[in-house]
C-alpha cells in the first residue's frame, strides 16, 4: 500500500475512534414555577413580578410539597441539587439561605452564598436518603430585606472529568490559571482537618459544637481586607481531608475583580479555631464538566 494511503487511513481509524467515544449528556433539570411559590411567611411575594419582601428577621419564602410532617410528600429522588439565582437584593448586606426541609427526618440542609452586585446564586444538595420526602424548599433571610426570585431549578448530579491541580503561590491563583474552563467547572479547595469540632463559648462559660463556622476563605487576590473585596468562607463540615467546592460561575465575580494591586485572580487561607489542633491547604483542582469536553 502506498505511504500517503497508509497515513490517510490511519488517520481515518483515529477520527473513528474519537467520534465513537460517547459524550455524557447535559444533566437533567427542572425548573420551578416562580408563578406558584405557596409558601411566605413574615412577608409577602408577589407572583407577577417574583418578588418577595420579607418583613422581618428570618422570614421566607418557596414551595410545600405536603401538609403532613409524618407522611412523604414530594418525590425528588431525579435530582440532586437545588438552585436558586436571586437578584436585586436591597439591602445587599442581607444574609440568605436556602432550605430544604425532608418529611421523613425533619432535619433541615441549609447552604448561604455571598451578595455581589445585589444577586448571589444559592446552592443545595439534596440528602440522598430524604430526597424522596420534600417538605419545603425556601429561602430564608435572616434580616428584613427585599429580592426578585430570577430562577429556581432542580437538577442531576454533573459527571466531571479528571481533576487538575491549579498552580497556587502562597494561597495565589492567577486568573489565567482558569482560562478554557466554561462556568460549570468545578473547583475544590482542599484541606485537612483535626482536632476537635468545639469552642469555649464565652457568654455560657460552655464548650460547644461549631456549628457551620468559617475556617477560611477565598477571595478575589486584590485586597486581603476591607469589605470592598469579594469573596466567601470556608465552611468547616467535618474532621479530615475535606474540600470546600463551588462551580466556577460562582466565582468568576472574583475573578474579574481588580483591586489595588492590581492582580486578577484567587487568595485562599485556612486557619485553627476552636478547639482544632490542625487545618492545613492541601490544593486547588478543577474538573471540566464531562458534557463541556
Amino acid at each position: 500500500m502506498d505511504r500517503s494511503i497508509k497515513i490517510v487511513a490511519l488517520f481515518a481509524v483515529a477520527a473513528i475512534v474519537a467520534c465513537s467515544v460517547p459524550k455524557a449528556n447535559p444533566p437533567k433539570q427542572l425548573e420551578l414555577n416562580l408563578d406558584e411559590v405557596n409558601l411566605t411567611w413574615r412577608g409577602e411575594y408577589d407572583s407577577k413580578n417574583h418578588r418577595m419582601h420579607y418583613f422581618e428577621d428570618w422570614a421566607g419564602c418557596g414551595w410545600w410539597f405536603g401538609d403532613d410532617i409524618i407522611k412523604p410528600s414530594g418525590d425528588l429522588k431525579e435530582f440532586d441539587q437545588v438552585v436558586v439565582e436571586v437578584n436585586n437584593i436591597t439591602p445587599d448586606s442581607s444574609t440568605l439561605y436556602l432550605n430544604i426541609r425532608y418529611t421523613t427526618t425533619n432535619v433541615i440542609t441549609s447552604e448561604t452564598a455571598p451578595i455581589v452586585n445585589g444577586h448571589t446564586t444559592l446552592r443545595v444538595d439534596l440528602d440522598p436518603k430524604g430526597k424522596s420526602h420534600i417538605h419545603e424548599i425556601y429561602v430564608m433571610s435572616k434580616n428584613s430585606c427585599d429580592l426578585t426570585i430570577k430562577r429556581a431549578i432542580l437538577k442531576e448530579a454533573t459527571k466531571y472529568g479528571p481533576a487538575h491541580e491549579l498552580k497556587d503561590k502562597d494561597g495565589f491563583i492567577k486568573a489565567s490559571e482558569f482560562n478554557g474552563y466554561s462556568d460549570e467547572a468545578l473547583v475544590s479547595f482542599n484541606y485537612y482537618v483535626a482536632g476537635e469540632m468545639t469552642y469555649m463559648n464565652a457568654d455560657s462559660g460552655r464548650i460547644e459544637p461549631m456549628n457551620n463556622w468559617g475556617i477560611g476563605y477565598v477571595r478575589s487576590s486584590a485586597d486581603l481586607i476591607g469589605d470592598d473585596c469579594p469573596g466567601q468562607r470556608i465552611i468547616l463540615k467535618k474532621l479530615g481531608e475535606q474540600s470546600y467546592q463551588c462551580v466556577l460561575g460562582d466565582i468568576r465575580y472574583m475573578l474579574d475583580y481588580k483591586g489595588k494591586d492590581g492582580e486578577c485572580g484567587l487568595r485562599w487561607l485556612v486557619w485553627t479555631g476552636g478547639n482544632l489542633t490542625d487545618v492545613h491547604p492541601i490544593n486547588v483542582t478543577i474538573s471540566e464538566a464531562l458534557h463541556n469536553k
